[in-house]
């Protein structure tokens, strides 16, 4: 279903970039830090020729630096506090289990199951087959099923595979990474997901309005790409589910920089920024929603966060919202903001949301907005194929 909607921008006598609109989809490829590469996907454009500062690579390998989750499969310990102090490793990454090492797993392996069971459940994962990579789409729908872990530093890959190895077993290599806290693993390739963080996309990308149909895809993009630099927003929290998650990924998932300070200093620079986090009175995630019982229940079930009652389509609250965030938010503004206010709703109410955000004069201009939409998801879909049977 098409419609002759204007996709959103932000006014031209302003200073913000325009925004280019994509479904998911592209973002949950395996880009592998490369920009080129993603904006390849995204964008439906030939590669272009790497720019020496940006992450480029032809040889379908991770670039030194990449930010990443490591993601694990469901019956994997998940004590991402004794991962980062070095214990449990073998647990942790250990190679996956045939007859040959079946009976040599780990003692931790067995105390942790039960609550790693029961902890999986909760979050409606399913029952996967690690060795169930038929096909590029068969591994991206069960890596999607896999449990977030923690970020971390792409390091190196390059262990050493054929040119004649297939796809599937090229994804089994081995990728050295580094945690928040210095901890450094080897991991199976299909075990990691890029995020594009804001230096990155900053150099490499413009502004992007991301649509998405469904909650759970909604909230895995948010949780992939929102980064301990970033400040949160969702538009339709309603009692704050993702609002949590995001603040929780931000706090647990480990910041790690990129240029990784003297082992001296190291642990002393880390207690030192998080003392200074500490120290701050601002908050890094935002919800907003027009229920007042939906604000209240928010702000009880999550101190850490702020709530606030607004309604984005008045001109008038949209100015207080941004007046609220210039005062309590990190950075002033947000720089992601997500949009959830009904997935069944029509496309012109999503896109006048949309528009009133973009309207508004933020202190810095958010470099990516989320939407769950199905209406507009498919029609971003069909959109697309128009174009390419027009350019055909």
């Amino acid at each position: 279903m098409s419609t002759s909607s204007t996709l959103p921008q932000p006014p031209q006598e302003g200073n913000e970039l325009p925004y280019t609109y994509v479904t998911y989809d592209g973002l949950e490829t395996d880009w592998l830090g490369d920009v080129q590469r993603l904006r390849s996907s995204l964008m439906d454009t030939l590669p272009s020729e790497c720019n020496d500062d940006l992450n480029c690579n032809h040889g379908g390998r991770y670039s030194p630096g990449t930010l990443v989750w490591v993601l694990l499969s469901k019956k994997k310990p998940r004590d991402a506090q004794n991962c980062n102090s070095g214990f449990h490793d073998k647990a942790l990454h250990k190679k996956r289990r045939n007859k040959k090492n079946k009976g040599n797993s780990s003692a931790a392996d067995g105390e942790l199951k039960e609550v790693d069971d029961q902890t999986s459940k909760q979050n409606g994962d399913e029952e996967h087959n690690d060795d169930g990579h038929d096909n590029s789409q068969a591994a991206l729908y069960n890596r999607s099923k896999k449990i977030f872990f923690l970020r971390a530093r792409v390091i190196s890959d390059d262990e050493v595979v054929s040119d004649e190895t297939s796809e599937q077993e090229r994804s089994k290599r081995r990728v050295l990474v580094r945690y928040s806290k210095g901890a450094t693993y080897r991991v199976c390739a299909y075990n990691l997901l890029s995020v594009l963080e804001p230096s990155v996309q900053k150099d490499a990308l413009p502004p992007l309005v991301v649509v998405t149909p469904e909650t759970h895809i909604y909230r895995r993009i948010a949780k992939v790409h929102t980064t301990p630099e970033d400040s949160f927003m969702e538009i339709g929290c309603d009692y704050g589910i993702t609002v949590d998650k995001i603040q929780t990924s931000i706090e647990e998932a480990g910041d790690v920089p990129k240029d990784w300070p003297c082992e001296t200093s190291n642990e002393a620079t880390i207690d030192e920024k998080k003392e200074d986090d500490g120290t701050c009175t601002r908050v890094s995630c935002v919800g907003v929603d027009r229920s007042i019982e939906s604000i209240d229940i928010a702000n009880q079930r999550y101190p850490k966060c702020k709530f606030v009652l607004a309604n984005v389509m008045s001109k008038d609250e949209m100015t207080t919202l941004r007046t609220t965030c210039e005062s309590t938010l990190q950075g002033e503004a947000p720089s992601i903001i997500c949009v959830d206010i009904n997935g069944n709703r029509e496309i012109d109410g999503v896109l006048r949301c949309v528009q009133m955000l973009m309207n508004e004069k933020w202190k810095r201009q958010p470099r990516m907005i989320i939407v769950k939409s199905r209406l507009l998801y498919w029609d971003l879909k069909e959109r697309k194929k128009e174009r390419n049977e027009y350019q055909e």
